[in-house]
């Protein structure tokens, strides 16, 4: 009884809560529009304790459903006894990755020595997580950070491979430090954020990025900075500008560069000879502008090797020689159409992986012959979803996948032309035999065709009554190539299709499909994907009753507003740590990244362009919405837990109001960021979703 009294006086202070701090958004002219939820923003200790109160309600509820354990043993079944190795660098005779098994559900840093057994290198101790690492060209180093559960940032530390014991040095709270060695193998460049002030806005904790050296043994606070936008640029800069050094053994050169945060294709590119490096003094020059649309570049000895966009929503890649830089670029290739998926260089060659026209290319440059464009035929017809190279080794690995057909990691030996399994995964089998992936093409708003997965039974009978799982992210350029999950097997063996819109704001069809999804253009996404559902239904492979929707983060946007636009087209939504409310883009701590991509508040067509794609202010009272599950992690350091908090409470507040409403669930991580934080929080998010849209489409349980 006393239970029942405190969580009925903590929702009562909430409520009341709730009144104090409820107040109108005066928007660009006369529009206005009241905010009751504006006291989750302000107040987090509030705010996360009402997800937390809904977290055990939902808990509850979808723990009650008897199938969830005999879920939970069928994904637990699909785990691959080998486990997962992922993230190979070559260093020397030394090759490293990153492995988890299932007695070890965490990624682990290990060494493979040639003619020796593998070693482990890096455990990290309960509550901690490797959050990047990069060895030197020796392999006689690692510098390597572990964050908490959750976090996205870290502390930089160092280890001898040798020895196996870490070194005094320790750099903290870095992010995304885009490490890099230099040649002498004892001294790193590393990308750092300045210390945050107290009342700072959210969104200055992620800026001002700066580029670093670290001598190895050295004292971290003497590091100096050697690069940032504001060094190179009199005007133009910006705070958010994404910053990064690029160095290669076999080169005498230093390359920086300078790109929008968040939606820059376009990188400005500068050198310096390594020897001429001076702290902030260093004169940089620059080679290519921002102007010049190069999105992609690798570099080794005196060429660079840069891929730019084209007209044709494809891709350029010319090379430019360091030494004469007002010689002409010379042309490699150039495709329509298609985005480029990879970009590497080996010791003798460049190689490219991209999509052309809807077809999957892999192709080989020599250096002795940029002309000479080589063809490489694959095992089978999947997606390289990763390259490896060294800058002193021929030879190449990498990692193809399908829809439907499990990774394997293979070798290119380009002397002899052939590919070989490395059996660095262990294969698997899925029993993926009875599915088939299509490739379908919808007509969306002024006749554009949309791109549209469907994975099914092969043979499935089309009568409109499978249960269908439809997804969508649609943001940043960002594609949705194949690749291979088989937890999907749980739906598709229950009957269910498993589909994924590839609409405006992605990449998968080139640069400019990006840019037609994008800020007063964004609308494209969520019409291609309402679109996409409606082609489902009529063709016969669902119908409202069994449709659910998901996505993420930007691809919130996408879901929230088909749930807000089109309510009686879906039987259930899910969305994790999405973007909800957008006119408050400015105060989440990615919010100012993102104003290019989206539009930013404080201008009028920026506003005009937010509103429209605000899924909690397009929220409607008398409306019934479809059952929605939403999920954040409570350390989400890029879009604020409240974004979620504030669209439940709405989506609640006017299910109140009907007879029997669809239920709203929220699952809130308290350890976890914008990302599950461990492989067990990632496999109780689906287990959560999976066992909610099973509910509400009435896939069939085993």
């Amino acid at each position: 009884m006393m239970k029942k009294i405190n969580l009925i006086i903590q929702l009562i202070t909430l409520v009341n809560v709730s009144l104090c701090y409820a107040k109108d958004d005066i928007l660009f002219g006369s529009q206005y529009t009241l905010d009751r939820y504006r006291w989750m923003e302000v107040d987090q200790r509030r705010n996360n304790q009402w997800l937390e109160l809904k977290t055990k309600q939902s808990q509850k509820m979808i723990d009650a459903f008897p199938w969830r354990k005999k879920l939970q043993k069928q994904l637990g079944a699909l785990s691959n006894p080998e486990g997962s190795l992922s993230d190979i660098f070559y260093a020397g005779e030394n090759r490293f990755y990153l492995r988890s098994t299932p007695a070890f559900p965490y990624s682990r840093l290990f060494i493979k020595r040639k003619g020796y057994n593998e070693k482990l290198l890096v455990d990290p101790p309960v509550g901690k997580g490797i959050h990047f690492f990069s060895p030197s060209y020796d392999g006689r180093y690692i510098a390597y950070g572990l964050s908490d559960n959750g976090s996205e940032f870290a502390s930089i530390k160092i280890i001898d491979t040798r020895s196996g014991k870490d070194l005094t040095d320790i750099i903290p709270q870095v992010r995304y430090p885009h490490i890099i060695w230099q040649s002498d193998n004892h001294s790193f460049f590393y990308r750092r954020m300045p210390s945050v002030k107290l009342n700072a806005l959210p969104s200055d904790r992620l800026a001002g990025e700066k580029m670093f050296l670290h001598q190895v043994g050295s004292n971290t606070s003497l590091d100096t900075p050697v690069f940032d936008s504001f060094m190179v640029a009199k005007k133009g800069a910006s705070k958010y500008d994404n910053v990064a050094i690029h160095a290669s053994p076999d080169s005498d050169w230093l390359l920086s560069s300078v790109s929008a945060a968040t939606s820059g294709y376009s990188s400005a590119i500068f050198k310096v000879r390594a020897d001429a490096l001076s702290g902030p003094k260093t004169p940089w020059v620059k080679v290519i502008d921002s102007k010049d649309n190069v999105s992609h570049f690798v570099f080794s000895g005196k060429w660079l090797y840069l891929a730019r966009y084209n007209n044709y929503s494809g891709y350029l890649v010319t090379r430019l020689n360091l030494d004469k830089p007002s010689h002409p670029e010379e042309k490699n290739i150039e495709w329509s159409n298609g985005e480029l998926t990879g970009f590497i260089t080996s010791c003798e060659a460049l190689y490219i992986t991209y999509h052309d026209s809807g077809i999957r290319r892999f192709v080989r440059i020599p250096f002795s012959n940029i002309y000479h464009v080589q063809n490489i035929t694959l095992p089978f017809n999947g997606e390289i979803t990763a390259l490896f190279s060294s800058f002193d080794q021929k030879e190449i690995l990498f990692t193809l996948q399908g829809w439907t057909i499990p990774p394997a990691i293979f070798r290119y030996d380009p002397d002899i032309n052939k590919i070989e399994n490395t059996k660095l995964i262990a294969p698997q089998s899925y029993d993926y035999a009875d599915y088939e992936a299509e490739e379908k093409w919808v007509i969306s708003k002024n006749k554009v065709r949309v791109p549209l997965t469907i994975i099914h039974r092969r043979g499935m009978k089309l009568d409109g009554t499978a249960p269908t799982w439809l997804t969508a992210y649609g943001a940043y350029g960002v594609s949705t190539f194949p690749d291979f999950d088989p937890s999907r097997l749980i739906w598709l063996r229950g009957g269910g299709i498993i589909a994924i819109a590839h609409v405006r704001g992605g990449g998968e069809l080139g640069p400019l499909w990006h840019e037609a999804g994008r800020a007063s253009s964004k609308e494209n996404s969520i019409t291609d994907f309402i679109n996409c559902a409606e082609y489902l239904i009529a063709q016969g492979y669902t119908n409202p009753s069994r449709l659910a929707i998901s996505g993420g983060s930007a691809g919130g946007i996408v879901i929230g507003m088909a749930l807000a636009q089109r309510p009686g087209l879906f039987a259930a939504v899910a969305i994790d740590a999405g973007i909800l409310n957008t006119t408050r883009l400015d105060q989440i701590p990615i919010g100012a990244m993102n104003f290019k991509e989206f539009g930013s508040p404080s201008t009028e067509q920026g506003m005009r362009n937010l509103q429209k794609i605000d899924a909690y202010h397009n929220l409607k009272d008398g409306i019934r919405y479809p059952a929605a599950l939403l999920t954040v992690g409570l350390n989400d350091a890029r879009v604020s837990p409240w974004q979620t908090a504030k669209f439940a409470a709405r989506l609640e507040e006017i299910a109140a109001r009907e007879k029997n409403s669809n239920p709203v669930l929220v699952f809130a991580e308290r350890d976890a960021g914008h990302s599950p934080a461990t492989y067990d929080q990632a496999d109780k998010k689906f287990l959560d979703i999976l066992t909610f849209f099973i509910w509400r489409t009435g896939l069939a349980k085993e």
